[in-house]
């Protein structure tokens, strides 16, 4: 049951990444591309889960250190000001409002993986495409 567990992300990140490239498939009517063609849309449909899902991980990784940690701090406190009675006690500063906000981190390492394997995947297709002239 471990095992699963362990791979339940990355099965998940993957049927996204998947999803997408089919989508950009059928968006392209593969079915009617001609034989050199095919490996340029195959890189194209490669590349969209690559960057969606792969940048997804990457937004995600840098909220995790803290990167836009002050961005969402400012924001809360300018809503803060129009609404009455709308302090949050749970923090007094944003020091607080750090540590609470690095108590929360998420595991991204499952899309960074998916996006590699999709942006390394464009990459064969594409030379492939080159090669085929």
């Amino acid at each position: 049951m471990k095992r699963a567990d362990k791979w339940a992300p990355i099965l998940r990140s993957f049927c996204v990444g998947l999803l997408l490239f089919l989508g950009v498939l059928i968006a392209n009517s593969f079915w009617t591309v001609g034989m050199p063609d095919i490996f340029r849309l195959l890189s194209d449909a490669c590349i969209v889960p690559a960057v969606m899902v792969g940048g997804v991980g990457v937004l995600v990784f840098a909220s995790g250190q803290g990167t836009f940690d002050m961005l969402s701090y400012g924001f809360q406190h300018l809503f803060d000001l129009f609404r009455p009675n709308a302090r949050n006690e749970h923090f007094r500063d944003f020091y607080e409002y750090k540590q609470l906000k690095g108590e929360r981190r998420r595991p991204v390492a499952h899309m960074l993986i998916v996006g590699t394997a999709f942006f390394v995947l464009s990459w064969i297709f594409s030379c492939l495409w080159r090669n085929s002239f």
